[in-house]
């Protein structure tokens, strides 16, 4: 069974890898504690982006863009709203996470609603200012 397990990571592991060399960015693993794991992926699903796309922006916010004098604001535009082909005024139904800000956004709130691509994008105010 421990092989079994083994080898399924490897599998995702060669494919993450294979994903990368043909966007031709590279692949960077890292062993975390399970509570930080843990942390990082209920992060990524409130925000309702892939973990890949949440480690990719914390790093870029980290290295390039501060090297770039780059503040946080818009930390998440180039890979999260790349594909937004339009934006609409929206009142939650429920609390959601800001996509951009991670910002918990209450019920009957007014919020961006953010259209194209796989899924749609939920933002506060002040990062669809920002756009």
């Amino acid at each position: 069974m421990r092989k079994d397990i083994t080898g399924r990571r490897s599998d995702r592991r060669e494919k993450a890898m294979s994903i990368a060399v043909r966007r031709k960015e590279e692949y960077l693993g890292a062993r975390v504690p399970k509570e930080l794991r843990d942390k990082v992926i209920q992060k990524a699903k409130n925000m309702g982006i892939p973990v890949s796309i949440l480690i990719r922006n914390i790093l870029e916010e980290a290295f390039v863009r501060d090297d770039a004098g780059v503040g946080k604001a818009g930390i998440f535009e180039d890979v999260l709203f790349e594909d937004v082909i339009g934006w609409d005024e929206i009142t939650l139904s429920k609390s959601i996470n800001c996509a951009g800000c991670g910002v918990q956004l209450a019920e009957a709130q007014r919020a961006a609603l953010g259209l194209g691509g796989d899924k749609p994008i939920v933002v506060c105010d002040s990062c669809k200012n920002k756009l």
